[in-house]
């Protein structure tokens, strides 16, 4: 359910139908991402936890091939196809780019940069979660909580090697985030309320630093670990929220295809761009669609966008699996 929340948190930030300096968005919604990537720790983990070691190397790689990899080339397809058909002159064509998109690196791709930093924790996790093992998961999350430091406090440096759009998929600035998910994975369905207690205090503490309240200085670590105490608060708040049936159902079934949804959204925030223009990037978006349309307005069409990718992939599964009942030769994609 959590996961549902975050993917309509991703929709109002691409949409930023609540503006940048909403308290909604700094507080709150500014955050779906990050949470995304706790929640892929704590779900990782538990994976792991419940298989026996044997084979399961293989069978998670077959899986983020599978859930990933597979979609992700689907949605650059079409992309590839926004770029010949409307020409955007915000795209720059080069020999390298579709080497880039081959292996994951969704280069130019706006809002793409999400996917390449999960595609990079796939590839890695079996090794974190080796190191949680041998070293225990709060030293390991020790660890992220340097690694994650570190990339803040040299972030001009890596901006200035890497340029922009490295920095957005350099995904060591995520790693206290993944190791915090680790940690979760035990305790997910049975939060105490002293847990719940020190999440609250930590929120408040971080929150009012983030706000420049206090130690204005800091805003941007805080701003960076505000996610952790966040994800567990969301957790405990969920049973709460699923007593309502309707909400229950909806945010459930958002979380189970929310990375159906992000690509479809990624695939029309993408369209829209190169048809009206504007420009996106973390400090922000302005001009063009964000001018020509009613956010809210555009915030629907990016949900529907959504919704429209989504069936179009659970139809083209569909197909493949009808057309390899008859015979033909194809693989099994499904997970």
């Amino acid at each position: 359910m959590v996961k549902g929340w975050a993917i309509i948190g991703v929709t109002f930030i691409h949409s930023t139908v609540l503006g940048e300096e909403s308290p909604w968005m700094t507080l709150l919604f500014l955050h779906a991402v990050p949470i995304f990537l706790v929640l892929f720790g704590m779900n990782s983990e538990s994976w792991f936890r419940r298989r026996p070691a044997s084979g399961r190397m293989a069978a998670w790689y077959e899986r983020g091939f599978k859930r990933i990899l597979v979609p992700t080339w689907a949605a650059l397809a079409v992309w590839w196809l926004l770029v010949l058909v409307l020409e955007p002159g915000i795209v720059r064509v080069t020999i390298s780019l579709p080497l880039f998109h081959a292996v994951g690196y969704l280069k130019q791709v706006g809002t793409g940069w999400f996917i390449t930093v999960i595609i990079q924790l796939v590839v890695l996790f079996p090794l974190l979660h080796w190191i949680g093992r041998k070293v225990g998961i709060a030293a390991l999350l020790a660890l992220g909580f340097a690694a994650t430091i570190a990339t803040l406090l040299s972030v001009q440096s890596i901006r200035g090697t890497l340029g922009l759009g490295g920095w957005m998929v350099f995904s060591p600035r995520f790693y206290v985030h993944i190791a915090f998910g680790m940690l979760l994975a035990p305790y997910v369905n049975r939060l105490g309320a002293r847990a719940v207690l020190a999440a609250l205090a930590g929120y408040v503490v971080l929150a009012l630093v983030q706000e420049k309240v206090l130690l204005a200085q800091w805003w941007r670590f805080a701003n960076r670990l505000l996610e952790l105490p966040m994800t567990v608060l969301l957790l405990a708040a969920m049973p709460l929220v699923a007593r309502l049936a309707v909400l229950e159902t909806g945010l459930s079934w958002l979380g189970r295809h929310s990375l159906g949804l992000y690509l479809g959204q990624l695939l029309t925030h993408n369209a829209f761009l190169f048809a009206f223009g504007g420009e996106c990037t973390i400090f922000g978006c302005q001009g063009g669609l964000f001018e020509r349309f009613n956010l809210w307005l555009y915030t629907a069409i990016l949900a529907a966008g959504s919704l429209f990718f989504l069936a179009v992939g659970h139809a083209a599964l569909r197909l493949a699996g009808s057309l390899r009942d008859s015979g033909v030769p194809l693989p099994d994609l499904s997970t």
